[in-house]
């Protein structure tokens, strides 16, 4: 974050290259998890500054390189988490979201097991709200017993839900870094209105009960995970987009509209993504032998120069300073 100050400073609990003394120390914090480093780069490092309040606290978390995170089901919490820079991809069953700064926040319920892949040295704001409180407050507004509440995984941060939530997560953050840092009842009550705002705005299991109209799902259809299936097996071919929707069983435009309503993005994104990755994990392995461009071409992207570009603005490198490391 170049010459911004970093979020919750003055509050850092973990600070460290060591990955297992990271998963161990910020686990004491969240939860017990699974870290793993994905690139051979020894530019890993974890970074965690916190900040406790009753009904939860607020964090910032950042980790050099990519890794991977498996915490498996929270059970005592809901964790909302905003990128200030990089991008992260959460794998829950049945789907999937990408998220990035100012486009999609990830919501993660307790008893939704999920798997995060953070990219590009990402740093992400974080909320932890305690399950029992928020569970409490939906049970409040309906005056009955909800059971367990799951939210839509992600949450959209350019509407004006988004733009809303992002300002209160973020001047939550600042009441809790201001020197000398705000009173605990005060974080507690604007935590307390990030619950409302999170039951009223954001799809769950129980918001239609609360705004009187018919149960939607929210859970990204078949269609979604089908068509993610087709392009990861054809990923160095090019897209038809027309056998893509045939594939699916719909038409293209309703493909198109699922993909923008459930993962907040085009099918030509989710695919270039896809190709990167794909990109990313071949440079390397790579020995040598095949050139950055063979490798840019076998991958499915034909245009070179836009190519090394998306590639660069992902990864923060050029493709052939990694393959060279």
């Amino acid at each position: 974050m170049r010459g911004a100050r970093v979020p919750l400073a003055d509050h850092a609990k973990v600070a460290t290259r060591d990955v297992h003394q990271a998963a161990e120390q910020v686990g004491r914090i969240f939860c017990a998890h699974r870290l793993s480093p994905l690139d051979r780069a020894k530019d890993f490092n974890a970074l965690h500054n916190h900040r406790r309040f009753p009904g939860g606290s607020i964090n910032y978390v950042s980790y050099g390189g990519d890794v991977e995170i498996d915490p498996g089901c929270l059970e005592r919490f809901f964790l909302l988490q905003i990128p200030l820079r990089g991008s992260a991809e959460i794998r829950l069953a049945g789907g999937s979201c990408e998220t990035g700064p100012g486009r999609t926040a990830s919501l993660l319920s307790p008893t939704r097991p999920a798997v995060m892949r953070w990219r590009a040295s990402c740093g992400q704001l974080i909320l932890m709200l305690d399950r029992a409180p928020v569970e409490a407050a939906l049970a409040d507004l309906l005056q009955d017993d909800v059971g367990d509440l799951v939210f839509e995984a992600g949450v959209r941060l350019d509407d004006g839900f988004g733009q809303t939530l992002r300002a209160q997560v973020a001047h939550l953050a600042a009441l809790a870094d201001t020197a000398g840092g705000a009173s605990e009842p005060a974080l507690a009550r604007l935590g307390e209105t990030i619950v409302q705002t999170l039951v009223w705005g954001q799809d769950s299991t129980h918001r239609a009960r609360l705004l009187g109209t018919t149960p939607e799902t929210f859970t990204p259809p078949a269609r979604i995970s089908r068509a993610l299936d087709y392009l990861d097996a054809r990923l160095e071919e090019p897209l038809d987009m027309a056998a893509l929707a045939r594939y699916c069983g719909c038409s293209v435009r309703a493909l198109q509209a699922s993909f923008r309503q459930h993962r907040g993005e085009t099918i030509t994104a989710a695919l270039e993504r896809r190709r990167l990755a794909l990109l990313h994990e071949r440079l390397l392995s790579g020995d040598g032998d095949t050139s950055v461009t063979e490798m840019i071409h076998a991958c499915g992207f034909t245009h070179l120069g836009r190519a090394a570009l998306a590639y660069r603005r992902t990864y923060g490198e050029r493709p052939s300073d990694t393959l060279r490391r």
